[in-house]
């Protein structure tokens, strides 16, 4: 089992904010929810970090896209490999 271990919350909340993204793109491009809506929801999730987000799957994920943030995280995971 791999165990995920953080030194600080900033990290434990960069982690957060990279799954939520790769979730809402995969909700987006799949039309499946990944989380249980009456638990919580990425959109939700990632509402709290960005203001002003859409509160649509669509809407957020473009608007997203749109900020440059999934480029972003594409240059991230680069050089972290």
């Amino acid at each position: 089992m791999t165990m995920i271990t953080f030194n600080n919350q900033e990290e434990r909340i960069n982690f957060q904010i990279a799954m939520c993204l790769q979730m809402l793109k995969s909700e987006v491009e799949t039309g499946f929810s990944m989380c249980n809506p009456s638990k919580g929801s990425t959109v939700r999730t990632l509402a709290r970090y960005f203001t002003g987000l859409k509160r649509t799957k669509k809407g957020a994920y473009k608007q997203l896209v749109d900020a440059g943030i999934y480029k972003l995280l594409e240059s991230q995971n680069a050089n972290n490999n």
